[in-house]
C-alpha cells in the first residue's frame, strides 16, 4: 500500500525543489500581523464535520495592503485559520463549549497593552492526564492542489511572541507515563498532490516542537521528524532533537523562531529558536518518503497530553522567505553549519503525536 502510494505520486508529479538562499539579509517579509482590528479580522466558526468545526482568519498583506488569507509567497495556500477539533459530537452551538479563539487586549511581551490572538482549548474529550485529541491548530493550508503543481514552501522562516497559562505544569500533569505529558507548539505535515483520486491532505513527512513535562516535574523543548502526516504510511522517526538547558517559560511571553529548508539532500535544514536560543538545528535531508511539498503549516497548535483547558496567546507574527537580516542564526554553506551548535541530545525514542 505504501509503496503504491508514493509511486502514484512520485510517476505523475517528480518533485522539484526550492533551493532559494538562507543568506541572512537576503530574505522578504511575506506576511505581517499583530492581531489588532485594521490587521486582522477572525470570522465566526462553522462546523467542518460533526465533530470538529473552521474558523477563518483574514489578515493585511504587507505587499499588497489587501486583506486575505494568510500564504507565504508562491506557495498558494487557499485558507489560512483554525481547526478546531472538538473529538466529540458537537453543533455548532456546541464547538465552542469545547475549542474557541478571540483577540484579546493584554499585556504584551514589553509590559505595554497589545492585540493577541487566545487560543482555549476548554476540554479535553479523552480525559486527563494524557488524551490530547481536542485541538485548535492556527493553521495555513493549501485545500486543493491541481494534478502538477509542485510548489513547496523550500525557505520558510517565521517568528511571533508566544505565551503559555502560568499554570502549565499543573495542566502537563506529572504522571507515570513522562512523556505522555506533552503540549505541541508548532508543526508541518506535507500533503498529496490531488492525482487519482488521493485526497490532498495525505502526507509522507511532518516535524513537530512539543514541550514535555517528565515525573518531576521538569520541562524539556522536544523536536521530531516523523512519518505522522496522515498518510497511512508506516510509523517512522527519522530524527528526534531533545534540549533542556533552554528553559520553558510559563506563564510569560517569549519569542518563537521557526526557520527550514526543504530539501532530500545534505543541505535541508531545519532551525528553531526560543528567545534566541536555538532548541534544534537540525541538518540532512527533510522529506518523506514520497517527496511531498508541504500542505500544512500549524503556525501554533493548542493539542496537549495534559487536563483542560489548554490556554495559549499570540502575538507579533512574521512570515518571511528566508531569514530575516536582523536575526543572529548560524549560516550554512554548501550544507555545512558555520555558526553555534545548540545545546541538544539526539534520540529515536519518544511519544506518537496524532
Amino acid at each position: 500500500m505504501n509503496s503504491l502510494f508514493c509511486s502514484r505520486l512520485v510517476m505523475v508529479v517528480p518533485m522539484l525543489f526550492a533551493m532559494a538562499s538562507a543568506r541572512a539579509g537576503a530574505a522578504t517579509l511575506l506576511w505581517k500581523t499583530d492581531f489588532a482590528p485594521a490587521q486582522s479580522t477572525l470570522a465566526a466558526p462553522v462546523l467542518a464535520d460533526r465533530t470538529s468545526g473552521w474558523q477563518d482568519i483574514m489578515a493585511l498583506n504587507p505587499a499588497t495592503g489587501v486583506s486575505s488569507a494568510i500564504s507565504p509567497a508562491s506557495w498558494g495556500a487557499t485558507r489560512s485559520g483554525f481547526d478546531m477539533i472538538a473529538d466529540a459530537a458537537i453543533t455548532r452551538a456546541t464547538l465552542g463549549d469545547y475549542v474557541s479563539n478571540a483577540i484579546q487586549r493584554v499585556i504584551g511581551p514589553t509590559g505595554v497593552l497589545v492585540y493577541a490572538l487566545f487560543q482555549n482549548v476548554k476540554i479535553n474529550n479523552a480525559g486527563p492526564p494524557t488524551g490530547g485529541d481536542s485541538q485548535d491548530a492556527f493553521i495555513l493550508q493549501r485545500d486543493s492542489v491541481a494534478s502538477g503543481d509542485t510548489n513547496d514552501v523550500g525557505d520558510l522562516y517565521y517568528t511571533y511572541w508566544f505565551k503559555f497559562q502560568p499554570d502549565l505544569r499543573t495542566q502537563l500533569g506529572t504522571g507515570a507515563a513522562g512523556d505522555d505529558n506533552w503540549r505541541v507548539l508548532t508543526e508541518f505535515k506535507t500533503g498529496g498532490l490531488k492525482v487519482h483520486g488521493l485526497p490532498t491532505w495525505k502526507g509522507d513527512y511532518r516535524i513537530i516542537i512539543h514541550v514535555c513535562q517528565d515525573r518531576l516535574g521538569n520541562l524539556s523543548w522536544v523536536t521530531k521528524a516523523d512519518s505522522e502526516a496522515n498518510g497511512g504510511l508506516a510509523y517512522q522517526v527519522y530524527w528526534e532533537v531533545r534540549t533542556t538547558t533552554v528553559p520553558v517559560p510559563v506563564g510569560e511571553w517569549f519569542k518563537v523562531e521557526v526557520f527550514w529548508h526543504r530539501s532530500n539532500g545534505s543541505d535541508g535544514r531545519y532551525w528553531a529558536a526560543i528567545n534566541g536560543h536555538a532548541i534544534v538545528d537540525h541538518g540532512g535531508a527533510n522529506m518523506g518518503a514520497c517527496n511531498l511539498p508541504v500542505s500544512r503549516i500549524m503556525l501554533s497548535n493548542d493539542y496537549s497530553g495534559g487536563r483542560s483547558p489548554a490556554q495559549q496567546w499570540i502575538t507579533g507574527l512574521e512570515i518571511w522567505d528566508g531569514f530575516p537580516a536582523a536575526s543572529n542564526v548560524p549560516t550554512w554553506s554548501a550544507g555545512v553549519r558555520t555558526g553555534g551548535l545548540p545545546a541538544v541530545s539526539t534520540t529515536n525514542a519518544g511519544k506518537r503525536f496524532k
